[in-house]
């Protein structure tokens, strides 16, 4: 593949899937293809899911998954010379999974008898020494508000540091080697595949390259309902945003809104070596299923400073799980007490036992999901309990599971009825040794570095033969035409607001929690036109104070507090009480923190 001779007027980019090894439509897949595309670009992971996969070396999804994919990326680049970009492979971008995913696509070259396909390997691993003397040289920071200083013991416990590559590597490898196929990238800046892939093509405006890259590295999730396969026309000045998923469409408002997703603000974006400015960016509207986004600027760091974000996490001990439920309404009501009888007698058993332990309770229907941030310890008519026991061993973290589950199980309390047990445990053996417990402990910012050394290249010639017999796909009556789409059903919040007055998830179009990684939480709220999205701003409800109420933190605590008129929606973002996947986690994707927000009650009627 090379760029073209003659000037460009587009680009056109096909995501299938926001997540690679997640599965994509096939059917829309190779339609897509054969229509003509000039690049497929995935995003491989980040840090949503919890540090298991950057501690424990270990991918997002199974190989078998990622081989899926990345055979019929390799299946693609054969049959119609469409090249591939992936950013982040395995999910944490270590050097082992760029690796193994060129040799399972180098192993289908070979077997299905493909031609000869040139793959480029980015790594992203660094060196700790590398990181100590950044660390010593006073340029090392946290990244966001939530994240605690770099300490030597975080750089020496982490099982490996991830840097998070910029467009350049990108760009580098693909002016090298302009004949190549697919290029793997370790742990790269989600954006970065796209903006360099442009940019190598001559479209030199990087606040497009980058807007586009952000919207499309989740495939159409920014679609209504969101959808998995993504197609986007980019242009010197704009971008369009099409779904494929004939069942979905985006709005100004979704595109707009989708800027929001997992950042601590959604006016500028930060990355490698400068921030995307999106507070003057416009949409239109082009028809009933696409969008065009205009006027996105980058802003790139001043030469020689040029930032990174790495990351890296470490093994704290071994735990062991229990599940089960409770559902006797006698021991519902002095649930508190009976389960602090419970850590007592577990302490009393495991006393003179020469080791430490860490004991946590979640109690799912009380304060489970939310866990320090909820306000309402209402009890229901049933209690999920996850118990999750922390210790050096793992043999030492099944002793202290196993004592606290018989206890959940047969404990007393007062006014007892059922005396043949109290839990109710749908697995066996309850006991579920999970080995070791990985935790973030390198979450921060780099300054003064090499954008491009940081990240080596390797180039892998996989043969084949070039004997693939292609068969034609056959189509189905009816791949290519539009479905009608459904209208939304309305859902009330119970209990009802009083009259006069409504929630704010009653007039909301979009109301979410994410995590903006592990250190922070960030809290979105949308609205289906000007005149709702006014009249909310107007009650001046939507505040730092308000956030602070809902969600029990100081205003220190608060990292963002503002309105974002161009997606006609409200953000907020606070540190997060425990730092995503830890020992104690309730919610690690952070997807569940936003029943509060709507609940907040406002001065005016639903209607």
């Amino acid at each position: 593949m090379s760029p073209s001779t003659k000037s460009r007027e587009e680009l056109k980019i096909f995501t299938p899937i926001g997540q690679l090894g997640q599965g994509f439509n096939e059917d829309i897949f190779w339609e897509t293809v054969e229509s003509g595309v000039d690049a497929i670009i995935a995003d491989g992971g980040s840090t949503d899911s919890g540090p298991g996969r950057l501690g424990l070396g270990l991918p997002n999804v199974p190989w078998s998954r990622l081989a899926r994919d990345l055979e019929i990326f390799a299946k693609a680049a054969h049959l119609y010379h469409v090249p591939s970009l992936i950013g982040s492979i395995g999910g944490d971008g270590e050097n082992a999974h760029v690796d193994t995913a060129a040799e399972i696509i180098a192993a289908a070259v070979k077997e299905k008898g493909y031609r000869p396909l040139k793959i480029i390997k980015i790594y992203a691993e660094i060196p700790k020494d590398l990181v100590r003397q950044k660390l010593a040289d006073g340029l090392v920071g946290p990244c966001g508000g939530g994240v605690p200083d770099l300490t030597e013991d975080d750089i020496k416990s982490s099982t490996r540091i991830v840097a998070q590559m910029g467009l350049e590597p990108y760009l580098k490898a693909m002016r090298e080697n302009p004949d190549f196929d697919i290029i793997i990238g370790g742990r790269a800046y989600d954006p970065a595949p796209y903006a360099a892939f442009c940019l190598y093509n001559g479209f030199e405006d990087l606040g497009v390259n980058y807007a586009m890259g952000k919207i499309m590295e989740c495939g159409a999730q920014c679609s209504i309902p969101k959808s998995r396969e993504g197609l986007a026309i980019a242009r010197k000045d704009s971008f369009d945003m099409i779904p494929l998923d004939p069942k979905s469409k985006c709005t100004t408002v979704s595109v707009a809104s989708h800027f929001l997703y997992e950042k601590p603000r959604p006016d500028i974006l930060h990355g490698p070596g400068g921030a995307l400015h999106l507070d003057q960016t416009t949409y239109e509207q082009l028809d009933d299923r696409s969008v065009r986004v205009r006027n996105a600027k980058f802003v790139p760091e001043a030469e020689g400073e040029y930032t990174v974000k790495f990351e890296g996490a470490k093994v704290n001990g071994f735990h062991t799980i229990f599940l089960g439920a409770l559902r006797d309404p006698i021991l519902l009501q002095q649930l508190d007490p009976w389960i602090e009888l419970i850590k007592g007698y577990v302490s009393e058993k495991m006393d003179g036992l020469g080791f430490d332990y860490d004991l946590k309770i979640h109690r799912y229907g009380v304060d489970g999901v939310m866990g320090p941030l909820e306000r309402d310890h209402t009890v229901g008519k049933e209690v999920f309990i996850a118990g999750q026991a922390r210790a050096s061993t793992q043999d030492q973290a099944d002793q202290v599971a196993g004592m606290a589950k018989f206890a959940f199980t047969h404990a007393p309390y007062p006014g007892q009825l059922a005396t043949a047990g109290n839990f109710a445990w749908p697995f066996t053996p309850c006991e579920i040794p999970m080995g070791p417990l990985p935790e973030f402990c390198v979450y921060h910012i780099m300054h003064k570095v090499d954008p491009i050394g940081l990240f080596p290249i390797t180039v892998v010639d996989a043969t084949g033969d070039n004997t693939y017999v292609h068969q034609p796909r056959k189509l189905t009556a009816g791949d290519t035409k539009i479905k009608k789409l459904e209208s939304p059903q309305t859902y009330w919040l119970t209990p009802e607001p009083a009259a006069g007055t409504c929630y704010l998830a009653d007039v909301a179009s979009v109301l979410r929690s994410k995590n903006s990684g592990p250190y922070e939480l960030t809290l979105d709220v949308m609205f289906p036109n000007l005149e709702v999205y006014n009249k909310v701003k107007r009650t001046e409800l939507l505040n730092r104070e308000t956030i602070c109420k809902l969600y029990s933190v100081s205003d220190s605590q608060v990292i963002a507090s503002l309105f974002f008129d161009q997606a006609m929606a409200y953000k907020a973002t606070i540190a997060r009480p425990a730092v995503s996947g830890g020992f104690g986690e309730t919610d690690t994707h952070g997807s569940q923190q936003h029943i509060p927000l709507m609940y907040l009650t406002l001065p005016f009627g639903r209607d």
